[in-house]
């Protein structure tokens, strides 16, 4: 069962695709999903407290019509205190994911990823963006973690969760699997849930020109795994 997905790190996303599909089935996702990632990005550069997922969305919302959406936010204490990656597993199963059990398998092996896979680099570097000003700060200075999670088994279909805290930890090799206790996270988690279709109709005009704009990212920002029955190991 584990062996269902493959794995495509997009910035801060972490996307599963059925791995009996061709990753470039799903190119207008990954492309769609690097531009949105990329314009939220720069809109914060300039606007420290803007909402990072509203303005992700702001452009996805053009082509990728939501049906379902839902928002939860909670305060860590002792009884749920624990792994990014476990607090999203956890958010799949309540939303009733397709193929859940296999969604889940599949996060809690990228939960167990050696750090040093390049991927989980690219992962975390996307997850905590930190300025020189808040390395210098250190633990005094929160620090955003935002992190999406999409399965996507079709390729105009995609299930979303998208988690956002505040910390002072800096996250370490597998951000996935950082722990939080109680006190360590600044304020509340938030956590939102989405699931979209893709419009061809809106977006067989912009897929040139979108195309265009991520072409000179796609490779510093794009990574793909591959999920073995029991291991997780990098694609060509």
């Amino acid at each position: 069962m584990s062996g269902e997905y493959s794995v495509l790190i997009i910035g801060a996303a972490v996307v599963l695709l059925p791995k009996a599909h061709e990753p470039a089935r799903y190119k207008d996702l990954i492309e769609s999903m690097l531009l949105a990632q990329l314009a939220a990005n720069k809109k914060l550069e300039k606007t420290a407290d803007i909402d990072w997922y509203n303005a992700y969305m702001e452009l996805l919302d053009n082509y990728w019509l939501r049906h379902s959406r839902a928002r939860r936010d909670w305060t860590v204490g002792k009884e749920i205190s624990g792994s990014v990656g476990d607090w999203v597993v956890a958010a799949m199963c309540c939303e009733a994911v397709d193929n859940g059990g296999a969604v889940s398998l599949a996060l809690q092996q990228l939960t167990g990823l050696s750090g040093t896979e390049p991927a989980m680099d690219l992962l975390r570097r996307h997850m905590q963006k930190i300025s020189p000003a808040q390395s210098a700060d250190g633990a005094a200075c929160a620090k955003a973690v935002r992190l999406l999670v999409a399965v996507a088994n079709t390729p105009t279909s995609v299930t979303s969760v998208y988690l956002e805290l505040q910390t002072g930890q800096v996250l370490g090799s597998n951000p996935l699997a950082e722990q939080f206790q109680a006190g360590e996270v600044h304020g509340s988690v938030c956590m939102r849930y989405a699931a979209a279709c893709l419009s061809e109709t809106l977006y067989a005009s912009v897929r040139e020109a979108i195309a265009l704009k991520i072409k000179d990212r796609l490779e510093d920002n794009v990574a793909l795994l591959t999920l073995a029955d029991d291991v997780i190991v990098a694609a060509d």
